[in-house]
């Protein structure tokens, strides 16, 4: 009986201490964006909520299709450096990224990017 209480004991300590863990996190989106970095360094495209969009094709007369407003481009991504959430390879900062309007996924979206509108295309996951 004392033995199972000694080795219960000895669980319950070293089970509650502190976990030193060296273990970096990586997402699908940043290993989609490193690999597509890799292939073609010119490529054009950004991060938004862990997913690689990348430049599909331009709209004409594109304004009715803007759906509620997903965010800006805050950043550009710098050689070698980390992807991080509206991060962009080419597009400027403030660059305004859009839902499609009536599109319930968000597999593509909408970059108003000064008077022109893109399409940009998620990147599949896995």
């Amino acid at each position: 009986m004392k033995i199972i209480f000694i080795v219960l004991l000895i669980t319950i300590i070293t089970g509650c201490g502190e976990h030193n863990s060296s273990t970096v996190e990586t997402n699908t989106g940043d290993i989609l964006a490193n690999e597509l970095i890799q292939t073609d360094p010119s490529a054009d495209f950004f991060i938004l909520n862990d997913r690689v969009y990348v430049r599909n094709k331009e709209v004409k007369n594109g304004q009715d299709d803007l759906g509620e407003s997903l965010g800006k481009i805050e950043s550009h991504y710098i050689k070698e450096g980390e992807f991080n959430h509206l991060m962009s390879t080419k597009l400027p900062l403030g660059t305004e990224i859009y839902r499609i309007k009536n599109e319930n996924s968000v597999d593509q979206v909408i970059v108003k990017v000064n008077d022109r509108l893109v399409i940009y295309k998620a990147l599949p996951e896995g």
